[in-house]
């Protein structure tokens, strides 16, 4: 199998369209796509995917407002496998979103330690967004 490519049109619609989908708040499906790629993905960026795979199933239990356990440990994972990763980020302002995601870090902790899963979060999950310049190419939405 070769190696994943952000300039192959399957590899990067695949990604591209996990973006609209996340940022229409259809986590699990946004999961789903990056799931294909993190298959196929091999060191720091394969810790990357699974990250942003993280944080999609984390909100999958926050918009669902279930297993508030659940979304707190996947958080926390995430964030251990996203914070200082330096590689390709297939487009994505990626400084934009580490910081987008400060705030549902925390409270991901608060919820750890006793909070509500909907009470003192953001007003609405983060956005992802695409570096400048850059424009996103998706591959259409399956019904």
């Amino acid at each position: 199998m070769p190696p994943l490519d952000p300039d192959a049109p399957e590899d990067r619609g695949r990604f591209d369209r996990g973006v609209v989908l996340f940022n229409a708040g259809a986590f699990y499906d946004a999961h789903e796509d990056w799931e294909d790629l993190w298959h196929e993905a091999d060191g720091a960026e394969r810790l990357w995917l699974q990250g942003l795979i993280q944080v999609a199933a984390a909100f999958v239990h926050w918009s669902r407002g279930f297993h508030a356990s659940g979304y707190a440990k996947l958080l926390a994972q995430a964030r251990e496998k996203l914070e200082g990763y330096a590689g390709r980020t297939w487009g994505l302002d990626w400084p934009r979103l580490q910081a987008d995601l400060e705030p549902w870090y925390a409270h991901g902790r608060a919820v750890a330690e006793g909070a509500d899963l909907k009470t003192g979060c953001p007003a609405r999950p983060p956005q992802v967004h695409e570096a400048p310049g850059y424009e996103i190419d998706p591959l259409p939405i399956e019904e």
